[in-house]
């Protein structure tokens, strides 16, 4: 397997575990939480439909979690708040990018 698509995979099975794509990153060694969310994603495409399946609806569970830790916090200004859920619904859309 290249060392390009062992990478995808490790980062697939990192998030898998819960780790977050930043922390994928730094683990891996890519640029930044977006390199790392876009491994997971050619990872992901690389897999069974089946298992795209469940691997999306564990990731969009994630997601959700994510958004209502987010909204819950008092202590991030409302154009904050809005920045971050932006991000998020970018993060659902790509996973299901062709």
């Amino acid at each position: 397997m290249p060392d390009d698509v062992q990478r995808d995979e490790q980062a697939l099975l990192l998030r898998e575990q819960g780790r977050s794509f930043a922390r994928i990153a730094r683990l891996l060694d890519f640029a930044g939480a977006i390199d790392a969310n876009a491994a997971f994603n050619r990872a992901l495409r690389r897999c069974e439909p089946a298992q795209q399946a469940a691997l999306r609806s564990r990731e969009m569970a994630r997601l959700d979690a994510l958004g209502a830790r987010l909204r819950r916090r008092d202590d991030v200004s409302e154009d904050e708040l809005a920045r971050q859920l932006h991000g998020l619904q970018r993060l659902r859309k790509t996973l299901f990018v062709a």
